[in-house]
């Protein structure tokens, strides 16, 4: 075999174990997401059943002494890559939603907080 077959060959080789990747990841809890939006929540009125009636099972429920909290999580990854055999390149852009409910000892409201992330295409 003469030497430009082989680099021929090689270069087929390279070529043919080269390659791009796309990566697409979603976790959590999605299902009503948009509801913390458009819900009214007032501290001290609103009472744990009714979150959970708008927003649906929490990721976590958190024991705080006399308080629990109700932890809402979802995580979107998107990313893309160059794969070849000696070098690799992935960018990869996570983006959190994450809300927490606090309720006293008698199932009301006490505090919230809420950040979504925004530009987000579910």
């Amino acid at each position: 075999m003469n030497k430009p077959t082989q680099i021929a060959i090689a270069a087929l080789m390279l070529a043919l174990l080269s390659g791009c990747a796309q990566y697409d990841n979603r976790r959590g809890v999605l299902d009503n997401w948009q509801a913390i939006e458009s819900a009214t929540f007032t501290r001290g009125e609103t009472t744990r059943q009714q979150v959970l009636s708008a927003l649906g099972p929490p990721s976590q429920i958190v024991a705080l002494g006399d308080e629990t909290a109700l932890y809402y999580l979802y995580e979107q990854s998107k990313g893309q890559g160059l794969v070849l055999v000696v070098y690799n390149r992935f960018k990869l852009d996570t983006q959190y939603d994450r809300a927490v409910f606090f309720f006293d000892s008698d199932d009301r409201l006490t505090d919230y907080a809420t950040q979504l992330a925004t530009g987000d295409e579910r």
